[in-house]
């Protein structure tokens, strides 16, 4: 994420709250002051995706559905951590569900479009098209 220009970081709305290894915690904030905020565990990176929470502006989790112009935003409950959750590859919550162990993080890790800032462009992607 160091390289992550600020003037991009900016337009984009990305507010960086904390990047301490192994946690960074980002929001999204749109010009309609729609928002949203990704806390990112990236403690066994690049062996494992990183794990990503949806929280809303006061840190709690989110339990409502959220604007998306894709389906990687999952509001049902998954099952290791109860909560909604980001379902695409390259994120820990996908590939620990049971409807995609078949779909390994090894074979991804390594490739482009799956480095963490190409990670949280695709989650930002899916939610800034309509927020």
């Amino acid at each position: 994420m160091a390289a992550l220009p600020a003037e991009l970081a900016e337009m984009r709305g990305w507010h960086f709250l904390e990047r301490s290894y192994p946690t960074l915690d980002l929001a999204f904030t749109s010009p309609q002051g729609n928002y949203l905020r990704l806390r990112m565990n990236c403690e066994n990176w690049n062996a494992q995706p990183p794990s990503i929470a949806l929280l809303d502006k006061s840190g709690q989790h989110i339990t409502s559905a959220i604007a998306s112009s894709t389906n990687i935003f999952n509001r049902s409950a998954h099952p290791r951590t109860g909560k909604p959750f980001v379902c695409m590859p390259g994120v820990l919550e996908y590939h620990t569900h049971s409807s995609h162990l078949n779909d390994h993080w090894e074979p991804r890790r390594n490739r482009p479009g799956y480095r963490l800032l190409e990670i949280v462009t695709q989650v930002w992607n899916g939610w800034s098209k309509v927020n």
